[in-house]
């Protein structure tokens, strides 16, 4: 990666590795490259001739007839092998593909079929039960049973019996509620 164009001017052999660089990768589009100076000392590189105000030098000559026929010749090459490298990944996906078919048929044939359920429509309207939530089981009527019969205490306090506010006692350790 080439450093900021304010860094070039710093170091112009960096620039110059730089544009060689970026001429090498164009590939057969590559062309003459010409380092331009203008009157402040500033170093340009570019692809076309100097402007007349500014001194030039070709840095990189334009290739021959020979060389770009090379070239040339040598991109068809690349881009061969990569149409032949392209139909070949194109073959194993399509015979991936088709392995992948087989054995999915295969184990879809191995499979057992799934059971016929056949639903019979309801003879009389369904019964509904009223319930309380879905969350809720419905609950039977709440009925409390009657409450035992509580024996009284006696009127008398004569056979023992004390008496508070709330209760009655006797002399047995029964209590009585107070009337």
């Amino acid at each position: 990666m080439c450093p900021p164009a304010a860094s070039l001017f710093r170091r112009p052999g960096v620039a110059l590795l730089c544009a060689l660089a970026g001429a090498w990768i164009a590939g057969p589009a590559q062309a003459q490259v010409f380092r331009c100076t203008d009157a402040q000392g500033r170093v340009t590189y570019t692809g076309t001739p100097c402007a007349p105000s500014q001194s030039g030098k070709e840095v990189l000559p334009a290739p021959t007839p020979e060389e770009r026929a090379q070239q040339e010749a040598q991109y068809q090459q690349a881009l061969e092998r990569r149409r032949a490298e392209q139909a070949l990944q194109a073959e194993r996906e399509a015979a991936q593909a088709q392995s992948d078919a087989a054995r999915a048929a295969e184990q879809a044939a191995q499979r057992p079929q799934p059971p016929v359920i056949v639903q019979v429509p309801p003879s009389s309207p369904p019964v509904v039960v009223p319930s309380y939530g879905p969350f809720y089981p419905p609950r039977p009527p709440h009925e409390r049973p009657p409450p035992p019969p509580r024996p009284q205490p006696p009127d008398t306090k004569a056979d023992g019996y004390n008496c508070n506010v709330f209760r009655c006692y006797d002399g047995k350790g029964n209590t009585y509620p107070r009337r």
